[in-house]
């Protein structure tokens, strides 16, 4: 039976090479240490990794069916650059309707919050 030193650095392989643990804590191939209680959130960032991924699969696909030519990042490169900034400025005016107004439609009563005034600094 093989006895394991937790406070040896045991390297990973494969498709985790890069990755190890060593004093009871995982680390990154950018040397990052995580803590146990790190590791709680990676259900969450997978996800977000997740809806990122087919988000942008599915800008994609809508960019290529389009007859405008994509933007793309360089004429050598063969996949378009997605503009999340624009994407998400578009489907925000399809969700309210903002796109479909002409110059005659009233003002939006929206409020922008604000932060108040800073409290003095002591120097």
């Amino acid at each position: 039976m093989i006895k394991i030193d937790p406070h040896d650095r045991i390297d990973l392989t494969g498709p985790w090479a890069g990755f190890g643990f060593q004093g009871g804590h995982m680390f990154t191939p950018e040397g990052h240490q995580l803590e146990p209680c790190d590791m709680t959130w990676w259900s969450l960032t997978c996800n977000i990794a997740r809806e990122w991924r087919l988000m942008m699969a599915e800008e994609r696909t809508e960019v290529a069916t389009r007859s405008v030519r994509p933007r793309l990042a360089c004429a050598t490169t063969k996949s378009s650059v997605i503009y999340l900034a624009e994407v998400l400025r578009i489907r925000r005016e399809r969700r309210l309707g903002a796109g479909v107004s002409g110059p005659d439609a009233e003002p939006s009563n929206v409020v922008y919050m604000s932060r108040g005034p800073r409290p003095r600094q002591r120097v």
